[in-house]
This record gives C-alpha cells, sequence and structure tokens, in this order.
C-alpha cells in the first residue's frame, strides 16, 4: 500500500512538473504547497532560526524552479528538492553565523502563566528545548545537518550519505561526534533537573 501510495505520489509530482516546465507557474506552485512545510522543518532544525530558515526556502524553490529543466524525471522530486535545500543551507550558513534569541526566564514564565498551564512543567520543557536549541548551535554545521536528517527526516545512512554526498562511513562518524557532543553538553543539565539520558 505504502509503494502503491509512494507511485501516485511520484506521479503526481511528475504531472505538475511536465507542466511547470511548459511554463505553467500553477503547476509549481502544487509543488511549492505541497514540499514547502517539509523543507521548512528540515533547514529550520539545522539553522535554528525561523527568519533564516524562511529565506533559505525562498532561495530553494527559486533555484528549483532555475533548474527545473534539468531535474531527470525517472528520479522521485523530493530527494532532487531536498539536496537543493541542503546546498542551499549550506552556502547561507557559510556566510552568515546568527544564533537565535531565547526568550529570558522571566519573559518565559509570563508567557507560559498567561497561557494557562502548569507553569513550573512547562517553564521546564521549554528550558531543555532551550538547552538542546543551545546544544545544537554548538554543534559544526556538517554534523548538525546529519543528525538532523537522521533524527527528524529519518533517512537511512545511504540516503543521506546520497543527500550530502559523502561516504557513509563519513556520514556514521559525523553522526557520531554529533551525538557524543550533545551529550557531553547536555548531560550536566540532565543530571542537575535529574532527567534520564
Amino acid at each position: 500500500m505504502k509503494d502503491q501510495n509512494k507511485n501516485t505520489n511520484d506521479n503526481d509530482d511528475l504531472k505538475w512538473i511536465r507542466k511547470a516546465k511548459n511554463g505553467s507557474h500553477r503547476a509549481f506552485e502544487k509543488l511549492v504547497m505541497k514540499y514547502q512545510q517539509r523543507i521548512y522543518f528540515t533547514v529550520r532544525r539545522i539553522v535554528l532560526d525561523h527568519d533564516d530558515a524562511d529565506d533559505i526556502v525562498q532561495d530553494t524553490f527559486v533555484k528549483t524552479y532555475q533548474n527545473l529543466q534539468r531535474f531527470d524525471e525517472q528520479y522521485p522530486f523530493y530527494p532532487w528538492l531536498r539536496r537543493i535545500a541542503l546546498n542551499t543551507t549550506l552556502n547561507h550558513q557559510a556566510k552568515v553565523h546568527r544564533k537565535k534569541e531565547l526568550l529570558s526566564d522571566e519573559q518565559e514564565f509570563d508567557q507560559i502563566e498567561a497561557e494557562g498551564a502548569n507553569p513550573l512543567q512547562e517553564m521546564m520543557h521549554h528550558e531543555l528545548q532551550n538547552k538542546i536549541v543551545e546544544a545544537l548551535e554548538q554543534l559544526p554545521i556538517d554534523q548538525r545537518m546529519v543528525f538532523v536528517l537522521r533524527t527528524n527526516d529519518e533517512l537511512s545512512y545511504e540516503e543521506i550519505s546520497e543527500q550530502l554526498d559523502i561516504s557513509t562511513g563519513t556520514v556514521m562518524s559525523r553522526l557520531s561526534r554529533a551525538r557524543a557532543k550533545l551529550k557531553e553538553i547536555l548531560l550536566p543539565y540532565l543530571v542537575q533537573k535529574e532527567i534520564e539520558v
């Protein structure tokens, strides 16, 4: 059933791609609407900033449209699109090194109280999320990218290798270093808060 859905999905993409190649902006918009959110979530987890992620997603679709004639129709569209997004992300990160601004504890507490949730529990959840974001920021971009593709997009080592044009050994090595570094950064916080690793 999964394969049948995948084939239907690929056939829909191919129909829109062919129309877009023939100049239909509406057909290309269908592809954008279908994949924009998926690409955004992958990019956002790599760059950790909403505005940067938005810029990268926009650039990704501009580049995709500009290069659509070069897309080989015998392959699925999404992996090709994701690869453009990853390359655009790498180029962006090479130029700009901005850090995400985090809410102060006081602002966070006020916001949580206003929402009417359990303030202490919500604050601890937000604090953990912030610690994870801070830890991800400390990873080199190549390790962060592999980590996100593995944990967020749930790609296999082989798929990550193909997407980033690196060997599976390099994928495994970067992922291992990323996990070790994240554990090293987060462990003192988790022990302090008595959260199980």
